[in-house]
């Protein structure tokens, strides 16, 4: 994880037992005063941005990361903390049932599948491998506007994955049900989910 809200501190270093949050901000103030992290207020209401430093990112990276500068914007991280906290959710919950065995980031995606990124390929938040054995993909959407923006791009992706996870804030999705979303054909016979999850 390249970022996360202080808030969610407790809940990634303890899934099992989470610590309260004053250990959790103690923590954070130990990474500060190490040079390994930073945090800041960015939004209101989602607690301090834990973002790492170059030198917290030599320590627990073995990739390189992108040189687009995405990763250090104030924008940049604030998505990669949502993405960090659809995981969080995802991992615990599960999807439609179905418990989540492993999580593949964005950053191995692209690392795993730099031919496709050369054809233009939209690369997604993240897949999910789920017990059933599907594996779903995973899209982040923090705002209403760009919820909205989104909408075909999860109809698109429907096409080409047997589940879909649209993960937003509590609230964004106001007047949609919970769980499935949509279930489409691709074609092939076999539906797609699209599941919607709060973070």
């Amino acid at each position: 994880m390249r970022a996360a809200f202080e808030s969610d501190i407790s809940e990634i270093l303890g899934p099992e037992h989470p610590i309260s949050k004053n250990a959790a901000r103690a923590v954070v103030k130990r990474w500060e005063n190490a040079g390994v992290a930073s945090a800041d207020p960015v939004l209101a209401g989602q607690g301090r941005l834990v973002r790492l430093t170059a030198e917290g990112t030599r320590l627990v990276s073995s990739m390189e990361l992108e040189s687009d500068g995405a990763a250090t914007s104030a924008a940049g991280a604030v998505r990669h903390a949502m993405v960090a906290r659809a995981r969080l959710r995802i991992e615990n919950a599960g999807v439609g049932g179905s418990r989540v065995l492993a999580w593949i980031s964005e950053r191995q995606w692209r690392h795993e599948n730099e031919a496709a990124l050369h054809t233009g390929s939209h690369v997604p938040d993240g897949f999910v491998r789920l017990d059933g054995g599907m594996t779903g993909v995973v899209q982040v959407g923090h705002t209403r506007v760009e919820v909205a923006r989104l909408r075909p791009l999860i109809a698109k992706l429907a096409r080409h994955h047997p589940v879909v996870v649209l993960a937003v804030p509590r609230g964004e999705l106001a007047g949609n049900p919970a769980g499935p979303a949509a279930v489409t054909d691709d074609g092939d016979g076999l539906p797609a989910t699209v599941f919607t999850v709060e973070i």
